[in-house]
């Protein structure tokens, strides 16, 4: 079975997905990351740029991603391109690796690359497409908007929290000190939380948005 994950910038795909991707590589699951954003100068440092490269290598290393694709559009700039362009680049994608299952951002995060990101994603897996799609909750953006993040779909995570947690602190920029929610105390309280809601341990949560059975 083939599994995409789309996600606007790297860390998302760890915060939002990383044991679910861990188990379906213990499953024989081929799992494809697209990234769809990356940062430029002036913004960001020439050393902050080429640490997100070696980061992604890193993490893929460990978790075992079958294959990564970057986008390279601008981070936090989504909304200055043509939807249109959005929506082509990830239809490409989805003709490209031909998934079964893929994860996408939530409709009401904060961060509008997220949002436009799940809208595209919406238009690339139109029928006659038969894909299961699921979306994803990202700490400090799901939880901070005002519409909540309501899941009716939980993943056991159980045995991979611990290889979620440290993949995501590959990313160092990104991991932060409790009680921030980008934090390993925090990444655990999620988990741990979500668990609870279904009887589990530890569990990464979704909202079912297309599924089928034939």
């Amino acid at each position: 079975m083939k599994v995409l994950v789309l996600s606007a910038h790297p860390d998302d795909e760890i915060l939002g997905v990383g044991g679910t991707i861990c188990k379906h590589i213990r499953n024989g699951d081929e799992v494809f990351v697209c990234i769809v954003t990356k940062a430029y100068k002036p913004e960001w440092s020439n050393a902050y740029i080429k640490n997100k490269v070696i980061e992604q290598e890193s993490v893929d290393e460990l978790i075992g991603i079958k294959r990564r694709i970057n986008l390279n559009l601008s981070t936090v700039k989504l909304n200055k391109i043509a939807h249109g362009k959005l929506n082509k680049m990830i239809m490409n994608v989805v003709k490209t690796v031909n998934p079964n299952i893929v994860y996408t951002h939530y409709i009401n995060d904060l961060n509008l690359d997220h949002r436009l990101v799940f809208e595209s994603t919406l238009v690339a897996l139109r029928p006659p497409r038969r894909v299961k799609l699921y979306c994803y909750e990202t700490l400090s953006e799901t939880e901070w908007h005002i519409h909540s993040f309501h899941p009716n779909y939980y993943v056991d995570i159980k045995d991979f929290l611990e290889k979620k947690i440290k993949a995501f602190e590959i990313y160092e920029s990104e991991s932060k000190k409790y009680p921030h929610p980008r934090s390993r105390k925090g990444i655990k309280i999620l988990a741990k939380k979500r668990g609870l809601e279904y009887f589990l341990e530890y569990a990464e949560s979704f909202i079912m948005i297309k599924d089928f059975w034939i």
